[in-house]
């Protein structure tokens, strides 16, 4: 085998997986998508029905019309704008009461998310995150035989990046580096 030929190999696969890996993302966001906008909509009703003047509540209400002003085909980005709205819930227990210490209107927000289906929601998200981060990276380690070595420290140092607690979400951080293995040359 020539060098080109191994070098071609390698970058075929790692197309390959980029191909994979963003039509599987794409997939996750958009099923996330059309149970975000099902969620939102049975919360505003929720909320509705309680026809409280209270400023908090209205104030969510209101925090949901950036959600709601989003075409639904820009799937990303209407998925960030329901994790703004939903932020203070997002990292709260599923199974507990998730603000345990909080305010009536807040119990009263969280409630109507949890009648919703905002805990299965999460986990969906968590579920369907973790078999993709797991598919990923089996194909990921056999593209990396492909590489030389300066080459699969780079992409092993970028992928602990997902693996890490804080910053973006774990669905955003599958997304960046499935981007960012789009647009490396090997």
């Amino acid at each position: 085998l020539s060098p080109s030929l191994i070098y071609s190999a390698g970058d075929q696969s790692r197309h390959r997986l980029f191909l994979q890996s963003d039509q599987a993302l794409a997939t996750i966001t958009n099923q996330l998508v059309v149970q975000a906008i099902e969620l939102v909509d049975n919360v505003v009703e929720d909320l509705l029905v309680l026809d409280s003047r209270n400023t908090i509540l209205m104030g969510y209400l209101d925090s949901f019309d950036a959600f709601t002003a989003v075409n639904p085909n820009r799937t990303e980005e209407k998925l960030r704008f329901f994790y703004v709205v939903v932020e203070d819930y997002l990292d709260s227990d599923t199974t507990g009461d998730p603000l345990r210490l909080s305010s009536l209107e807040t119990q009263l927000i969280a409630l109507c998310l949890q009648r919703s289906g905002f805990d299965r929601w999460k986990r969906t998200v968590q579920t369907r995150t973790t078999q993709l981060q797991k598919l990923i990276y089996r194909k990921l380690r056999k593209h990396l035989e492909t590489l030389d070595k300066e080459d699969r420290l780079a992409v092993e140092r970028r992928w602990r990046r997902i693996l890490t607690r804080g910053g973006p979400r774990r669905l955003e951080k599958l997304r960046e580096f499935v981007k960012w293995l789009g647009k490396i040359r090997d």
